[in-house]
């Protein structure tokens, strides 16, 4: 019973790792290596055939799971980033327009401009 915790605890560590690190091309190479893996090790300590394909569907089922677990955090992380860089001062960020071409600021926009107020 301890080789199925070890198995879909090393599937679950080999899934979150290519989330993390690789691309979702990657799991075309990890997940071969997870089933032969997991069925070497199963058929090594004993299991028949139907738990042992039971065990490694498993361990597959786990290390994609955790694979998009991964890959949603770093996504949020990316998002978090992203939005911490945005700081909220009333200036246009280096990458945007300062004003638009062809358009004329409101009157009043242009007044509070020439006086320097704040609300």
């Amino acid at each position: 019973m301890i080789i199925v915790l070890v198995a879909l605890a090393a599937s679950a560590l080999l899934g979150l790792a290519t989330g993390l690190v690789f691309r979702v091309w990657a799991n075309v190479i990890v997940a071969p290596l997870i089933a032969f893996g997991s069925a070497i090790a199963l058929a090594s300590h004993g299991f028949g055939f139907s738990e042992g394909v039971l065990v490694t569907v498993a361990c597959l089922i786990v290390s994609q799971v955790a694979y998009f677990v991964a890959v949603l955090l770093e996504f949020r992380a990316g998002i978090a980033n992203f939005l911490a860089v945005d700081v909220f001062d009333d200036e246009p960020d280096d990458n945007r327009e300062h004003d638009i071409a062809g358009e004329d600021l409101a009157p009043h926009v242009r007044h509070r401009e020439n006086q320097g107020s704040t609300f």
